[in-house]
């Protein structure tokens, strides 16, 4: 999964590669923010939350820089593409 550093935290794209479905990830985060995040070779508690409309509008052109596909996959959705903040904890 692709994520970028914003402060202290990371944003990842629950994209799903523009399926109808949501991720099943992000969808557990919904009902448990509470989880552990892989990054570096190590294991690390982070909370998740909804970026902010401020927060989505900074991080999406971020997004699509490091991948051309995410500007894809948002014009092909017929559902919006989260992008979610995992906050160290």
């Amino acid at each position: 999964m692709f994520y970028l550093r914003h402060g202290d935290a990371l944003a990842v794209v629950a994209s799903n590669a523009a399926a109808t479905r949501t991720p099943a990830w992000f969808l557990n985060l919904e009902a448990d923010p509470e989880a552990e995040a892989y990054v570096d070779g190590e294991w690390r508690p982070v909370r998740a939350s909804r970026a902010t409309e401020a927060e989505e509008r900074e991080l999406w052109p971020r997004f699509a820089a490091m991948y051309s596909g995410y500007d894809r996959y948002r014009r092909m959705a017929t559902r919006e593409l989260p992008v979610v903040i995992l906050e160290p904890r």
